[in-house]
């Protein structure tokens, strides 16, 4: 639980399994494991808090200023929805903030060590009183950080306390020791160096665990063999002699104490003179293909990471071991990151992460997705229910290779099938450099389907997806067949439903506003996939309907279109027009029709373009 912390005004996630925190930019995804990190992890406190820890509250100037809070457009998630913020006149930080995580299923050292706080877990696994706890309840540990900021002394104080034993408003804490938190199996993967000797490090941890006493021995054993090098190296006579020329110049050796200082006086050591010194600047070297041993930073970000999530790995088979990992994946190759997204989740108790990469969600389980939204400047954090219906399952297979790419793109516009998509994928490239792309308005193109499970009524399961993660969702279909209950469906499922022109198909539609010329030239273009040219021989009123069946049968759209493309110079108009009003309809504060139909285009002067 989250209160007043950092972008977080509330926030409760539960889960008693592998949470993967996805979304886009700016929704609070750092915020939640750095919050973990507050309360599980000692070295996250050894720092100083800053002010913009605080949850940042706006008041406005005057009531005629406000801008009235824009309409959500999204389902309810099942979590806490938060309200949008009014314009600021100045932010003020909130007096304190709160974050309180419970911890079940502990192991029996565990729960000796928190005897006396221990409290009884609910069916939802949260802390109830004992008079209200099942006979059999298992018990949980409540810990918590509150950060307190006194604007008149400027000062801020942390805190990291047992709220069973504790009452913040009177400033009455039972604090946790640091002790007890490096006790509790959690392991922070940081973007750091991996392979580092210094005392705290992944590798040390690592060492320190599998032999405490023989890496005590190799360490000392180290400060012995580098304190006599560096005292030999001090005495040698090239060394001495430069010292020496270096106490006579300007009298110095005589002047800096009663007796005068010889070369015997001056020695050299690491830092101050301690083992850790040393072993904090040692850096790993690897020996990689024929490359020899390169310090590893040389090799590339990709190798260091990869060491890094192994040691990660290593740490994580600590029995119910806790790893927290933000933006995970980032300087990994898609497959690595696919691959030690796995191993983490099958080598750890439970896994927190954060991640811009598709590949990464791909690891874990539709319902240990959690995607982080903001929509008119609000968060919001949103799960995905299991299935219960055939349409339902039909539609989850589309997690994967449609609205995973899409986490961190605010909305999505879905189309009826592969063709739709190529088209308009394909033709929103086009319009560049002159227009800017759907991806510019924070726009993914999807299709309901990868091939015969595809179709406009398949739109609505898609979408209905699509929304209990918390996707702005735009239907984009055509109206070449009648309408009914069809349309009121996507209605329900859609914020936006966006309609081509009555008896308008995907392949009309690119056609529309093109020369007979321009058509003709580039269905002759097609005779390198096909075994005739679908326009040769048919009258200039016919040639649109033949190409367009064509197209549809043989799925040539792309070559036809680059084709066409070249003929012109522009993109369909019509299509063009379509991408408009998507990237208009993409905003949460769009003002228009929740169904937009899209008008024919004007008669072309030229009586030979297509209508």
């Amino acid at each position: 639980m989250i209160n007043s912390f950092r972008g977080w005004q509330h926030l409760e996630l539960r889960s008693d399994g592998h949470v993967v925190l996805v979304g886009v930019p700016r929704a609070g995804r750092s915020d939640i494991l750095a919050a973990l990190s507050r309360v599980l992890l000692p070295e996250s406190t050894r720092t100083n808090p800053v002010l913009a820890d605080l949850w940042q509250s706006i008041a406005l100037p005057t009531a005629s200023s406000a801008i009235g809070e824009p309409e959500s457009t999204e389902p309810s998630s099942g979590e806490h929805d938060l309200p949008a913020q009014t314009p600021a006149s100045s932010p003020e930080a909130s007096t304190f903030a709160d974050i309180e995580v419970t911890l079940i299923d502990l192991d029996p050292e565990l729960e000796q060590l928190f005897e006396g706080f221990l409290e009884p877990a609910g069916v939802d696994g949260c802390a109830v009183p004992e008079d209200q706890a099942e006979p059999a309840a298992s018990w949980c540990v409540r810990l918590a950080y509150r950060l307190t900021h006194d604007a008149d002394a400027e000062t801020l104080e942390q805190v990291v306390y047992f709220p069973l034993a504790s009452n913040p408003d009177v400033g009455t804490f039972s604090r946790v020791p640091a002790a007890t938190r490096r006790a509790l199996p959690v392991v922070a993967l940081t973007a750091g160096r991996p392979l580092q000797l210094r005392a705290g490090s992944p590798l040390r941890r690592i060492i320190d665990e599998l032999d405490p006493e023989a890496a005590g021995s190799a360490f000392e054993k180290l400060r012995t063999q580098v304190t006599g090098a560096a005292e030999e190296l001090s005495g040698h006579a090239a060394v001495a002699e430069a010292v020496g020329v270096a106490l006579a110049s300007g009298g110095v050796g005589a002047s800096l104490a009663d007796t005068p200082i010889g070369t015997t006086q001056v020695g050299f050591r690491a830092d101050d003179g301690s083992a850790e010194a040393l072993l904090r600047t040692l850096q790993p070297t690897v020996h990689l293909d024929d490359a020899g041993p390169l310090a590893l930073t040389n090799h590339g970000s990709t190798a260091a990471a990869a060491f890094g999530v192994a040691e990660a790995i290593m740490l994580a088979t600590a029995p119910g071991a806790i790893i927290l990992a933000d933006d995970f994946g980032d300087q990994l190759d898609t497959a690595n990151a696919e691959h030690f997204a796995a191993q983490l989740r099958a080598s750890a108790g439970q896994v927190w992460l954060s991640t811009r990469r598709p590949e990464v969600a791909r690891s874990f389980e539709p319902e240990e997705l959690v995607r982080l939204t903001r929509h008119g400047g609000a968060r919001a954090c949103h799960r995905l229910q299991r299935p219960v219906e055939k349409a339902e399952i039909r539609a989850m297979r589309q997690l994967h290779t449609q609205l995973l790419p899409a986490l961190t793109s605010p909305t999505v516009t879905i189309v009826e099938g592969p063709h739709d998509l190529v088209v308009y994928g394909t033709i929103d490239r086009q319009r560049l450099p002159h227009g800017a792309p759907l991806s510019a308005a924070g726009v993914r193109l999807i299709a309901a389907g990868t091939g015969q499970d595809g179709g406009i009524g398949e739109i609505p399961y898609v979408a209905d997806l699509a929304r209990q993660l918390g996707f702005r969702v735009i239907g984009l279909v055509d109206r070449d067949k009648a309408e009914g209950e069809t349309i009121k469906a996507l209605e329900s499922s859609c914020d936006v439903v966006v309609r081509l022109p009555p008896k308008t198909a995907i392949e009309g539609a690119l056609l529309a506003g093109a020369s007979i010329a321009a058509v003709r030239a580039a269905s002759a273009a097609l005779l390198t996939y096909t075994s005739e040219d679908p326009a040769a021989g048919k009258p200039d009123l016919n040639v649109a309907a033949a190409v367009g069946a064509r197209l549809h049968k043989k799925s040539l759209h792309e070559p036809f279109l680059a084709a066409l493309f070249e003929e012109t110079g522009t993109p369909p108009p019509l299509i063009v027009h379509v991408l408009d009003q998507v990237a208009a309809a993409a905003s949460s504060s769009y003002p228009g029709p929740t169904t937009v139909d899209i008008q024919d285009l004007p008669a072309p002067a030229d009586a030979t373009d297509v209508a």
